[in-house]
Order: structure tokens, then C-alpha cells, then sequence
């Protein structure tokens, strides 16, 4: 098998654990250590998933995804150019992006930690979350988007906070409904009033 037959069949996988986790539910991340926002609300969208694959997508992002979850991709609908780095550059990116892929499907479950205004190299977070295995970046447009998916933990120790409660909810619900992790009460002792915490499984 050659190493774009090994990255095509990693990311049509993958697009089912980022459908299950990402695409069909929206999530809260809270930390009293935050200061920038006093939590997060994290809600991806379909075309986000190429970032997360490191590869050059060569039809739309959108389309791209599609592809991937019905297993119609092609060899032929991506490639491992970039303007700023070398080939082999490239290939190493999508070789541990291919790597962490199949984890996200327990990333929420897991002790998380966060880091605002994240910076790896040229890539530029509002917030990252990691846990022992990968790191994920979020860009800020109204609510958080996936931008990077890295391995292992990315984040710099001297800026990070423990993610103490993370709350998911339906993409198409109107409120939060079950609490991944964390202590909710304290959460909604903080801001009353925001959400229904009587409605919301533990």
C-alpha cells in the first residue's frame, strides 16, 4: 500500500469519528482559569475537516467531507502540496494528523486541559484543548470552529487551565442536555440562569 492509499483510507474513517463526535453535536467547555470568555461554545461545520487531515484538498472543503463519509474520495481529489512547505513537510503533518484521527471519538471523555490565544508555529488558536494523546485548535466565529489537529499535547504548560466541565448538547436541540465531565452545579452557580441545569443528564 502507498502512503496516499494509507492517508485516503485514514481520512474517509476519520470523517465518521468527526461526523459522531463533532459534526452532530455542539459542546461547552468551561474553566474558571479562562480570560479571555468565561466559557466556550464549540460548534464544527462540515468544511472544517480538511484542517484536521492536513492534506491540500482539491475540490471543496464541504464536498471534500462528503466524500469522505459516503467513501467516494479519490486519490485524485487531494494531494500533499502547500505553498510554504516542502512535500515531505507535508506528508509528516498528515502522518501524525492520520495517526490521531481515530482518537477523537473519546477526546471530550478524557482529562482535558486548554489553552487561550494558542500559537504553534504558524498557527494561530483562540483556544486549544489536548488531553495525553492530541491537541486540537479552535478559531473563534461566534462559536468555535476546528482549525489544527495536532499530536500529542501541544500546549505550552505555563499558559494552561483544566477544562473542569464540558457539556454536549444535539446539533439541532435548543439547550445543553448532558454533562460529559465536570461538576454542573458549580457551573450553573456561576451563571444562573443560562441553561436549565435540571434538564441536563449526569
Amino acid at each position: 500500500m502507498t502512503f496516499k492509499q494509507r492517508v485516503h483510507n485514514e481520512i474517509i474513517a476519520g470523517a465518521a469519528f468527526y461526523k459522531a463526535v463533532f459534526v452532530d453535536y455542539e459542546y461547552l467547555i468551561f474553566s474558571d482559569g479562562f480570560s479571555n470568555k468565561p466559557y466556550y461554545i464549540i460548534r464544527a461545520e462540515e468544511d472544517n475537516y480538511p484542517h484536521l487531515t492536513g492534506v491540500n484538498a482539491l475540490v471543496p472543503a464541504q464536498v471534500f467531507y462528503i466524500k469522505c463519509l459516503d467513501g467516494s474520495l479519490l486519490e485524485s481529489d487531494f494531494d500533499f502540496s502547500s505553498k510554504n512547505r516542502s512535500e515531505k513537510e507535508v506528508k509528516g503533518s498528515v502522518r501524525r494528523k492520520i495517526n490521531v484521527l481515530p482518537l477523537l471519538s473519546d477526546f471530550f471523555k478524557g482529562d482535558l486541559q486548554a489553552e487561550e490565544d494558542f500559537i504553534k508555529g504558524k498557527v494561530h488558536c483562540s483556544l486549544a484543548t489536548a488531553d495525553n494523546q492530541l491537541t486540537m485548535g479552535f478559531v473563534d466565529n461566534a462559536a468555535l470552529r476546528p482549525k489544527t489537529l495536532l499530536k500529542n499535547n501541544e500546549l505550552n504548560s505555563q499558559n494552561t487551565v483544566n477544562v473542569v466541565l464540558v457539556l454536549r448538547k444535539s446539533r439541532d436541540a435548543d439547550k445543553f442536555d448532558t454533562v460529559i465531565q465536570g461538576d454542573v452545579a458549580a457551573f450553573c452557580k456561576s451563571f444562573p440562569g443560562l441553561y436549565a441545569c435540571n434538564d441536563i443528564e449526569t
